[in-house]
């Protein structure tokens, strides 16, 4: 009875446990070699832990690679009546639902993937449910970041052709007007060293987006620090959701700013509830997907068993059948209304909220936003919506790491020679480095070390071999002079003249300004010119001095002559005599040389004609001195404020219009840039004149342009900064600026592109701004008191305050002299000719004459003098006949001459 019993309750225990395992609804997980193990493992412990769960689990690996084989060995494991009614298929399959995702649709069998998809579903996979977040939305994330981040330009990297379509809205939001994004291909088994070289050094790429297996992202960072040892200007963004879990604090020389997106977090509490240590090993977003869908399904399951929608039947194999309708007569009959459960159940996973749309993709989640801090750890900074698209910033406290400045941090500063700014000179075997940028690089760094947690940091100074600020060398994309040591990375920093460009700032970054200028023209003070003591004969030419001159005496003659002619010019001598005997005329060729001159000096004279030929002739003489006085007097005022005014080019249209100044500006400068790019016609002209100019007008430096300046005399004008203009001006008197500035610019530092000392050299040049301190070094370093040229016409020019000057009116001077001595000769030859007519007249001696005359004659107080000199002695009665020959000779030349000239009636 005993052995009967027992038989009897093994039979019922096992009819029970039957009966048990056929209610529990059996789930399979689809693994292989590419899985992660530890996915295999959770869902093992999962499927285990309890066993009033409403699923079995079964796991499913096969041997086998490539979609057939592994549909066709599926098969195998599903007959028999070990069906399953749920795949959850962990194999990453690139995006593509296989032959086992097309055979579980068919079959109605829910399958439940883990793995990215494509964004195009078709009709066929209405059973498959896609855990994974969908790409266009990862995608759309991450173009939502590089926004964020204000990139201008980037690298995308990527490993096959699945990138262009998981990250298709990173390539097509990216706007057309931006500069292309630059595609580099990164072999995970190859070196990829001269790829990321050819980035960094020769396109000159700070920003660059990495989609790549997650085991491989050490490689790479390895890679790039190996070839770029200022991976501190770098930024990158890694697309694999696992990147957040690698560890990169081995890579000591790594500095860049490293930024991914993840949507699970490495220590989730729900981890120790399942028994797994996620700190030696973490969770993968494979293991947290395939756990979240089978706690989904399982919800979906205990949610159709309370509302008792249906009965266990069991699920059909997972094999081909000979036609479609051989497929839904195996269909599982109960697959329809597990699809509509799976649907409408929402759940809280490892990976966020678990909701599904129509097509069984994953909305309304929630991506993490995560930076690499100074430690080299990953830190949650902030969360992506993927309703709002938009990022939500929780932690602010985490700063890029290139900003993240050590205390043994030593910046190198660029610089080239050139004063005012930077020099050395060795004394005494010491390098002295002076000039303005020396002082004001000092002054900046004295001010960051007064910030707090910058105290420590160093700065040291870095002579170039550059001869320009920097300019992009043809046919590369590399630069030159100052700005190519920075993009060379041979310096944290350069500074110089170096002007703010569009052209410059797309290549780095500028400090704010510290000098504000612009173009102006450099030109010499034309020589001084001697003064010209006959300056009063140039306002008429030569030849019509001398037409003047003759007709002068033309008109004098023919004046005479007309009064000699016309018996109106004869009066009577004695008016109170009626009938005078003789008729007197006073028109002697002295007299009518007299009234001519008296006429053309606008003097007038005391004595006029009385006939109307004579009277004629006189008015029209008066006409004519009328129009050459006026007009002289005008030519004079014009000469005289001619002479005062500056001959030279005043303006630049000025400049365009005249051929005689040549001028010309720094080579491939930012001067010649601003002509060269110009729409205003002026300045098109002007470069279109400097571009055709033989010989060339270009410079290699503003000192050879100062040079030619300085050697051209006036006959060459060099374009340059205002500040430049200004340094040459307080050291070479001859040297000055013309015009007013052509533009406005300004000079910065330039720096890295994400420099994290822009901040505090902005804070600097702002603080000795509002001190003062950057007026006092320009004052320190432009002021000089040892000058060239000739610094002395200042004094003179300031004297000259638009009066005539003694050294133009000197010939006036010098003609009144001339004039008053042959004056006083003629007087003097009057005077002896005088006293001779008296001795001849008066019977004494020339000499008792000549001293008679004198004693008479120039005592000023007397008024009145005898007719006749007093005789000293009885003339001599008995001349000798030579004697009377040579007076009768004598007198008869003088009588002649007197007749003619008529000396002694003189009115």
């Amino acid at each position: 009875m005993s052995s009967i019993s027992s038989l009897l309750l093994l039979f019922i225990t096992c009819l029970c446990v039957k009966v048990d395992t056929f209610s529990r609804f059996p789930v399979g997980a689809l693994f292989n070699h590419e899985t992660n193990s530890r996915s295999e493992e959770v869902f093992r412990v999962l499927s285990s832990l309890d066993t009033s769960k409403p699923f079995q689990g079964r796991i499913l690996h096969p041997n086998v690679i490539n979609s057939l084989s592994v549909s066709q060995e599926l098969c195998s494991d599903t007959s028999e009546n070990k069906g399953i009614v749920a795949l959850i298929d962990v194999r990453p399959t690139n995006g593509i639902c296989d032959i086992t995702c097309l055979l579980c649709n068919k079959l109605h069998i829910s399958h439940l993937s883990v793995a990215w998809e494509i964004p195009d579903t078709s009709d066929q996979d209405e059973f498959s449910f896609f855990y994974h977040p969908p790409s266009e939305l990862i995608s759309k994330a991450y173009a939502t970041l590089i926004k964020e981040l204000e990139w201008d330009r980037f690298t995308f990297f990527y490993e096959d052709d699945g990138s262009f379509v998981r990250l298709q809205e990173v390539i097509n939001s990216w706007p057309y007007n931006n500069e292309r994004i630059q595609f580099e291909k990164l072999e995970p088994d190859g070196d990829n060293r001269k790829t990321f070289k050819n980035v960094f050094g020769v396109l000159r790429i700070s920003y660059h987006l990495i989609d790549c297996d997650v085991n491989n992202i050490q490689k790479y960072m390895k890679e790039i620090v190996s070839v770029n040892n200022s991976t501190q200007y770098q930024s990158f963004i890694l697309t694999a959701l696992d990147s957040y879990l690698i560890k990169l604090d081995d890579i000591s020389q790594l500095r860049a700013n490293v930024s991914t997106l993840h949507l699970t977090k490495s220590n989730e509490p729900i981890w120790r509830d399942f028994g797994i240590d996620t700190a030696e090993m973490p969770v993968l977003i494979e293991t947290a997907l395939t756990a979240d869908a089978l706690n989904h399904f399982e919800k979906a399951i205990r949610t159709m068993r309370q509302e008792n929608m249906m009965e266990y039947v069991d699920p059909p194999e997972i094999c081909f059948a000979e036609n479609k309708a051989a497929y839904k007569e195996k269909a599982w009959i109960h697959g329809e209304a597990l699809k509509e459960v799976l649907l409408q159940t929402t759940f809280r996973g490892t990976t966020g909220n678990i909701t599904f749309d129509e097509n069984g993709k994953r909305t309304n989640f929630t991506l993490y936003y995560s930076k690499l801090d100074k430690e080299s750890q990953f830190v949650h900074v902030g969360t992506w919506d993927s309703k709002t698209d938009s990022f939500l910033t929780i932690n602010n406290a985490v700063t890029d790491r290139s900003k993240a400045i050590t205390s043994d941090s030593v910046v190198r500063v660029a610089m080239k020679v050139g004063m005012p700014y930077f020099d050395v000179e060795e004394a005494n075997g010491t390098i002295i480095q002076k000039g303005y940028a020396v002082d004001l690089i000092d002054a900046i760094f004295k001010h960051i070390r007064q910030q707090k947690g910058y105290g420590d940091i160093k700065h040291e100074i870095y002579k170039t071999n550059a001869n320009s600020a920097g300019n992009p060398i043809a046919g590369t994309k590399k630069w030159d002079g100052l700005i190519g040591e920075v993009l060379e990375l041979n310096a944290e920093m350069a500074i110089s003249d170096i002007t703010i460009t569009s052209e410059r700032s797309a290549v780095v970054e500028f400090s704010m300004p510290f000098m504000s200028l612009g173009i102006s023209m450099l030109v010499r003070e034309r020589d001084p010119q001697q003064p010209d003591m006959f300056s009063f004969i140039k306002p008429l030419a030569l030849d019509v001095w001398l037409y003047l001159a003759t007709a002068y005496i033309i008109v004098s003659f023919v004046l005479l002559i007309c009064a000699r002619m016309s018996q109106g010019d004869w009066v009577n001598p004695h008016p109170c005599n009626q009938h005078p005997e003789n008729l007197q005329n006073i028109w002697s060729l002295y007299n009518c040389m007299w009234l001519t001159v008296g006429a053309i000096m606008t003097q007038g004279c005391d004595i006029l004609p009385r006939a109307a030929g004579s009277r004629w002739v006189t008015g029209m003489w008066w006409f004519f001195a009328l129009i050459v006085t006026a007009s002289y007097t005008a030519n004079m005022s014009t000469f005289l404020s001619n002479s005062r005014r500056d001959n030279e080019i005043k303006d630049v249209k000025e400049l365009s219009e005249q051929n005689e100044v040549s001028y010309g500006v720094l080579i491939n400068g930012s001067t010649y840039n601003f002509f060269e790019n110009s729409n205003d016609s002026v300045y098109q002209k002007i470069w279109t004149v400097m571009k055709s100019a033989k010989p060339t007008v270009f410079t290699n430096n503003n000192d050879e342009g100062r040079d030619r300046v300085v050697r051209s005399k006036g006959n060459y004008v060099f374009f340059m900064e205002s500040t430049a203009i200004e340094y040459y001006m307080q050291r070479n008197c001859d040297l000055k600026m013309v015009g007013s500035k052509l533009d406005s610019k300004d000079y910065g530092i330039a720096l890295h592109k994400n420099s994290p000392y822009k901040r505090l050299v902005d804070n600097a040049i702002l603080a000795l701004q509002e001190t003062g301190d950057l007026l006092s070094l320009k004052k320190k370093w432009w002021e000089s008191d040892v000058k060239e040229g000739n610094c002395e016409k200042s004094t003179n020019e300031a004297e000259d305050n638009g009066s005539l000057q003694m050294k133009n009116t000197s010939g006036i001077f010098l003609v009144l002299g001339f004039g008053g001595i042959l004056g006083f000769f003629v007087a003097i030859i009057d005077f002896l000719l005088h006293a001779r007519q008296i001795s001849v007249k008066e019977k004494v001696t020339f000499k008792e004459a000549l001293l008679s005359e004198w004693r008479a004659s120039l005592d000023p107080r007397v008024l009145h003098k005898p007719a006749a000199p007093p005789r000293s002695a009885p003339p001599s009665v008995t001349p000798s006949p030579r004697r009377e020959r040579s007076q009768s000779r004598a007198v008869s030349v003088l009588r002649a001459a007197t007749s003619f000239i008529n000396f002694d009636e003189i009115y």
